[in-house]
Formats: C-alpha cells, structure tokens, sequence
C-alpha cells in the first residue's frame, strides 16, 4: 500500500491546492466587481465632462462676445479721451491768450488811467482849494 505519510501529504497539498483556488476565485470576483464599479464610476465621470463641455461652450461664446464689445467699448473711450485732451488744450490755448490778452490790456491803459487819475486828482484838489478860498473871502 501506499505510504500514510505521502498520502496525508498529498492530500494536504490537495487541500491547500483547493483553498488556494477558492481564495483566489473569490479575490478574483471582487476585483471584477472593483472592476465593474470602477467603470461604472470612470462612464459618469465621462457622461458629467461631456455635460459640462456642452454647458460651458454658450459660456465661453458669450464670453468671447462680450470681451470684443468690451474691446471695441475700450477702443471708442481712448479715441474719446484723445478728443476732450484735444478740447482741453483748445481750451488752455484759449486761457493763455486771454491772460495775454489781459496783460496787454492792462499794460497798455494802465499808464493812461494812472495819468487820468492824477490829472482829476490834482483838478478836484484845484477846485476844493478854489471853493475854499472863495468860501474865505467871500465869509
């Protein structure tokens, strides 16, 4: 007959051999199960980018739209600004000729009204000292 021992053996080894099986079959239906929800998981992510793509693309055109009208608005308010700059130094090109203007004036009767204010100064200082003295004598 055959050796006990070699027949346990064989027999433990068999044993170890079906144990084996069955926890690798058992790891390997839950990795595919891991597997599955894994997929199922990797197919929602892919379903919410597409979904999120569709919804930001009329985003982003919008926003393409609006950043050219803020481009050209940007555009009309610097050819604006060169204009009132344009106005502005019209405008102090005005100023500065009426100061000069006004400092030709003034320098030009300023003499006249001196010598005016003198010349009635000394005709009014005349007449008081007339109309005092005519007021003495005939007192």
């Amino acid at each position: 007959m055959d050796n006990p021992v070699l027949v346990v053996s064989a027999t433990i080894a068999l044993l170890s051999a079906t144990a084996l099986c069955i926890i690798a079959s058992i790891g390997i239906l839950r990795l595919l199960r891991n597997a599955d929800r894994m997929t199922s998981s990797i197919e929602g992510m892919q379903m919410d980018m597409r979904e999120v793509k569709q919804s930001l693309k009329p985003v982003l055109e919008k926003s393409a739209a609006v950043l050219d009208q803020t481009q050209r608005t940007i555009a009309r308010v610097d050819e604006d600004l060169k204009k009132l700059s344009a106005g502005a130094d019209t405008f102090k090109a005005i100023a500065d000729d009426v100061r000069t203007l006004e400092h030709l004036l003034v320098s030009t009767i300023k003499p006249s009204i001196e010598e005016l204010a003198t010349f009635l100064s000394g005709v009014v200082g005349g007449v008081t000292s007339l109309a005092k003295r005519l007021t003495r004598t005939f007192s």
